[in-house]
């Protein structure tokens, strides 16, 4: 037989219904004018078809990567130079040597130990422990691009601080300790370009519209405070919702044998933090040697195979999986297929009339409540990659920063309610240790408060520094 024809569910079949059903109507439906061509009602057939196929699961995420740059090529009259144009940037040797940095902090245990460190370091209470977690992910954030990659140290060590203070599954303590961390390996990430790779594809975008370049250091200049305030604010709600009494003395010893059990610091892990605290330093000096985040992460990677250093061989590199690598560069697509045919400028000329009439305040929280919405339909890189153009040119027309707009929306994609909306918090959830109904607890009310704090406070940062 060649078809599983006990995979063909009414569920499934439905799902695929709709998934072509959706970009077909919109392909026959949508009126051609001077403004919509062909090709570009085309485009938005194909990229809804993916978005669907993403949201509905109808089709694996890497599969509908690889089928996206294709497709463009097939139905939108646009050339292979075109579509392909994304591999020649820095994202996809970010991506490579991101995920290679993220197999070395956890094969070697650093990552582990990093953040039991920092409980250590804050106290040894409830609290403590939340904010030594949330350290231990701002200190590997830049270090490690992939969100997933993080996601595999920090919600290890969460189950097992959780085991061993035998916090039950769903119970509040477990919530607050998994859900905090989640929130945490989330919202840091936004202090840095490297800090997951949807930023730098989003950066690149928007540096392409704007004619100019970000360095490192200037996107961390522009968001590191505000970041790590966001994640206080963020660390803060859940302590507050999901208050707990657990006794410091027991949890203090539960941390205490974990961190025993990881024993003395091994040669390995030493070489591996002084390669990361190399690549820390360059990555922050890139104005001084004018070498790329890429670029860096690439020789980092090629250090980590030398004699001597040895932290990274044949064997452990056929063990990452650079799959996720084809997913990106698909969304990438998106971007570079919708510059060239000008579907950006036709986006941005519906949104310009609904912004055109408000202020910088209320233009920052608009752009934050879309990437609050889109959260809904698209999965972060998806959404970085179709509207990180659009509103960068709509910032440009409004005689705005642009920058101001496009990290608004950033935080909008970063607030979500419900775990599908986000791989990240999807991998938490799957643990089993997270309360739905807290969960959507903690999050909703996070997310209203987002809202005034990209208003109120990191707004105004952004202007005083643009």
């Amino acid at each position: 037989m060649l078809i599983k024809t006990s995979d063909l569910t009414p569920g499934l079949l439905a799902k695929w219904g709709f998934n072509l059903a959706l970009p077909l109507a919109l392909y026959f439906f949508l009126p051609r004018s001077e403004s919509l061509t062909q090709p570009m009602i085309a485009f938005l057939a194909v990229t809804v078809w993916a978005v669907t196929a993403w949201a509905l699961d109808t089709l694996n995420d890497i599969a509908v990567g690889i089928l996206l740059p294709i497709f463009y090529v097939l139905f939108c009259s646009t050339s292979q130079k075109v579509v392909f144009a994304p591999w020649l940037s820095d994202v996809p040797i970010i991506v490579i040597g991101g995920f290679t940095l993220g197999k070395i902090i956890q094969v070697t245990g650093l990552g582990k130990r990093i953040a039991l460190t920092c409980i250590k370091l804050t106290g040894g209470s409830f609290a403590g422990a939340l904010v030594g977690i949330t350290l231990g992910a701002a200190i590997v954030a830049p270090l490690v691009p992939s969100i997933m990659g993080k996601a595999a140290i920090f919600c290890a060590v969460a189950v097992s601080l959780c085991e061993a203070m035998d916090f039950k599954p769903k119970s509040r303590e477990a919530t607050a300790i998994v859900l905090g961390t989640c929130i945490a390996v989330g919202s840091t990430k936004l202090a840095y370009l490297t800090g997951a790779g949807d930023l730098v594809m989003g950066m690149g975008i928007m540096d392409k519209v704007m004619g100019i370049h970000t360095s490192w250091i200037e996107y961390a200049k522009f968001n590191f405070l505000p970041a790590m305030l966001y994640t206080a604010m963020s660390l803060c709600t859940v302590l507050l919702v999901l208050r707990s009494s657990v006794n410091k003395s027991v949890l203090c010893a539960a941390v205490e044998q974990k961190y025993a059990e990881l024993g003395d610091v091994t040669d390995e892990q030493k070489r591996a933090l002084v390669l990361l605290c190399l690549t820390l330093v360059l990555l922050a000096t890139d104005k001084l040697h004018h070498l790329s985040a890429g670029t860096v992460l690439v020789i980092i990677t090629g250090l980590s195979f030398m004699p001597g250093i040895g932290l990274m061989d044949g064997k452990r590199i056929s063990s990452i999986n650079f799959a996720p690598l084809f997913f990106i560069m698909g969304c990438m697509a998106i971007g570079s297929v919708g510059g060239f045919l000008k579907v950006t400028h036709w986006l941005a000329g519906l949104v310009l009339p609904l912004f055109s009439e408000t202020g910088v305040c209320m233009a920052s929280v608009c752009s934050y409540a879309v990437g609050v919405v889109l959260n809904f339909l698209l999965t972060p890189l998806a959404a970085t990659s179709t509207l990180s153009a659009p509103i960068t040119e709509l910032g440009m027309q409004m005689g705005l920063d642009p920058r101001i707009l496009y990290f608004s929306f950033q935080y909008g994609l970063d607030n979500l309610i419900f775990p599908y909306e986000y791989a990240l918090y999807l991998y938490f959830f799957s643990s089993g240790y997270i309360n739905f109904k807290e969960m959507v607890l903690v999050m909703a009310l996070r997310m209203v408060l987002a809202g005034v704090f990209v208003a109120f406070v990191a707004m105004p940062y952004w202007r005083m520094l643009g």
